[in-house]
């Protein structure tokens, strides 16, 4: 595929994007809005071949900050490629009507609705040793500094930049660390699912303290395995799929914070209670995402569903993380990051 070039929309070189194919017949492609979002048009374009495709769009962020450029794509594709069909799932009908207020097709599809529940979930006999769990990349919008104080804290981190030097410098401020994926002598260590679900089902509670960003799939994970969550107020998603019964939330200062996480230290809801929430909350979502589809492919999906409504062809989270490399021809060749072995396409 030859880049857009000198279009209003640009390929932007990142090297990790997420794409999933949903569907191959007809071509139906879920990638993620915010920094992949060009990468993840590229990947799909490619992959379709001038084909008609429908490009299911993940919000990854507070959905009026990105949609600008949401909107910028959806019009160069309607130019350059009228074959591709651009469509935005979101977390809220709200918000489902405000895109579609900007021209954008949408679904209200909530991004956690699709963490897998056969990866994350209670596991009996475990002790629980931690009395939270903070699963974060490093950002300061994630307010670290608020769980600094927490004792016997689990922290699941990961450093977008691929600088250790700053995983080091914010592992070594919580005072009260029992876990962090990150040592000195081995440094940063990437856990897959089982790696996390291993973290969160020795926890007694899951933390979530940004006051902004996008549905928050680590709030979902913390539920799937039976933990309560400890939050501050925040806008972006993540609330829509909230039962007050296992959340509290709490104000953005540090004491409130660590109150929270020791009275869930001596009690705690039921996990299997908490499970079964998140999964109720959940179905709709799917069902709406499963009704669309049957449509577009001619067939009742919903035959092939479980009782939660997951069918076989989805995956964890709707993603797949490749990477990015330049092609001789000027273009670019996309790669599964669990294969290198040759190019995909």
């Amino acid at each position: 595929m030859t880049p857009p070039g000198s279009s209003p929309v640009p390929y932007r070189s990142i090297g990790i994007t997420f794409f999933f194919v949903l569907s191959e017949r007809p071509p139906v492609y879920v990638i993620s809005a915010g920094i992949t979002l060009q990468a993840g048009i590229g990947l799909a374009l490619q992959h379709a071949k001038g084909r008609t495709c429908h490009i299911l769009v993940r919000s990854s962020w507070f959905l009026p900050q990105i949609a600008a450029e949401m909107v910028q794509v959806h019009r160069w594709l309607r130019r350059a490629h009228p074959n591709a069909k651009f469509i935005s799932m979101t977390t809220t009908e709200t918000d489902a009507q405000y895109i579609a207020n900007l021209g954008i097709d949408a679904i209200c599809a909530h991004n956690t609705a699709f963490v897998d529940e056969h990866v994350f979930y209670p596991e009996s006999g475990i002790a629980k040793i931690y009395d939270a769990v903070h699963n974060a990349q490093t950002g300061a919008f994630k307010r670290h500094e608020l769980a600094y104080g927490v004792r016997d804290l689990a922290l699941i981190t990961y450093d977008e930049t691929g600088r250790g030097q700053i995983i080091r410098d914010l592992v070594s401020r919580y005072r009260g660390l029992a876990y962090t994926n990150y040592s000195e002598p081995e440094g940063f260590r990437s856990l897959d699912g089982d790696g996390i679900r291993a973290i969160l089902n020795r926890s007694r509670c899951g933390l979530a303290l940004s006051a902004l960003e996008g549905p928050h799939n680590a709030s979902m994970e913390y539920f799937l395995c039976g933990l309560p969550l400890v939050t501050t107020p925040a806008v972006g998603g993540r609330e829509a799929m909230y039962d007050p019964r296992h959340v509290t939330v709490v104000e953005p200062r540090a004491e409130a914070v660590e109150a929270a996480v020791a009275a869930y230290r001596e009690r705690a809801p039921d996990p299997i209670e908490i499970r079964a929430s998140a999964l109720a909350k959940s179905r709709p979502h799917r069902a709406r995402l499963i009704r669309w589809l049957s449509n577009l492919v001619g067939e009742d999906l919903f035959r092939q569903a479980d009782e939660n409504l997951w069918l076989p062809r989805f995956r964890d989270k709707l993603r797949q993380t490749w990477r990015l490399e330049p092609s001789p021809s000027g273009g670019f060749v996309g790669y599964p990051i669990q294969g290198w072995a040759r190019p995909h396409f």
